[in-house]
């Protein structure tokens, strides 16, 4: 869920229990979602979500690395490689 709509949830589940005078605890079931997602969510409030991996950067290869790699899709092009052949590259 983008996170400008799940901090739209939470004001929303805090707003209209303040007004209503009901417990969070009960919103959490009428949104179709289980308590700790919406507690997760709660903590996260205005933060943006953010990837769980590495992102590629450029300068992880040396230049000759990819020069190699070029060199190579050149000579092979990928759809004719098998798991063996790449093994033994």
């Amino acid at each position: 869920m983008p996170h400008d709509v799940r901090d739209l949830v939470v004001d929303f589940v805090r707003r209209w229990s303040e007004k209503a005078e009901i417990g969070i605890g009960r919103f959490i079931p009428w949104l179709g979602v289980t308590a700790s997602k919406f507690y997760d969510w709660r903590q996260r409030y205005g933060c943006v979500n953010e990837h769980n991996g590495w992102v590629p950067r450029d300068f992880w290869l040396e230049p000759w690395e990819k020069e190699a790699i070029i060199g190579f899709h050149l000579e092979e092009p990928a759809g004719r490689l098998s798991a063996t052949d790449v093994h033994d590259a």
